[in-house]
């Protein structure tokens, strides 16, 4: 059976307060089965990281100009020498001699060493010394002075050059087995052995070549 035309309306009207109602219902339902709720959690802001802390760059170290133990074993006279002789061809001798700044202070060289030649027990022999190589034949050239600063813990070189002479082998005579070594004709004289067999210059003549900067790997030994 047809309803009449004039009680339709009201259902037409009915359908959208329906649809508005059930929107708000959910709304309800949601707000009583959560009362704490209230709207969308914030979205957390990140806490910033606190800033790394600066590493502090390494202490530099003490220099062996500033520790008194540097110089413990040093002499007074603030350099330790070193002497040694090597073969060559054709009866030239080369060796060397070295000073080793083991002080606290610097040193200044300019020119030649100063040399005394001694034998096996320690006497001055009849040996020449000179400066500069021109009187040995073939000997190595000199490349003359100039002004050295030898810092705490730096060395100097000389070059020693001469010709062979006959020595004893019983009596030693025309060896020269030790050395007076100074940097100049100011500072006392260091006594020292030659390395590698000894000087065979006798009474001939030694040569030397000026002071030169040396790099070594390692100080002198003590004699």
């Amino acid at each position: 059976m047809r309803l009449p035309r004039r009680a339709r309306l009201p259902l037409l009207v009915l359908v959208p307060a329906l649809t508005l109602t059930g929107c708000g219902l959910a709304a309800e339902l949601e707000r009583e089965a959560d009362p704490a709720r209230t709207s969308r959690p914030p979205t957390p802001t990140p806490t910033p990281s606190a800033p790394e802390a600066e590493v502090a760059p390494p202490a530099p170290d003490s220099s062996a100009a500033d520790d008194p133990a540097a110089a413990e074993d040093c002499p007074a006279s603030g350099f330790r020498a070193h002497a040694a002789a090597t073969d060559a061809a054709m009866g030239l001798r080369v060796g060397n001699v070295i000073v080793f700044n083991c002080g606290t202070k610097a040193l200044k060289l300019k020119g030649y060493p100063v040399l005394q030649v001694l034998d096996t027990e320690r006497e001055p022999m009849e040996t020449e010394v000179v400066e500069g190589t021109g009187r040995i034949s073939m000997g190595p050239e000199d490349p003359g002075p100039s002004p050295l600063v030898l810092e705490p813990g730096m060395s100097a070189r000389s070059t020693l050059a001469w010709r062979y002479w006959a020595v004893d082998p019983h009596t030693g005579n025309g060896l020269g087995a030790y050395l007076g070594v100074a940097p100049d004709g100011e500072t006392k004289p260091q006594t020292v052995e030659v390395a590698n067999g000894g000087l065979d210059v006798g009474e001939g003549v030694l040569g030397t070549t000026a002071w030169q900067y040396d790099i070594s790997e390692a100080p002198p030994e003590r004699s």
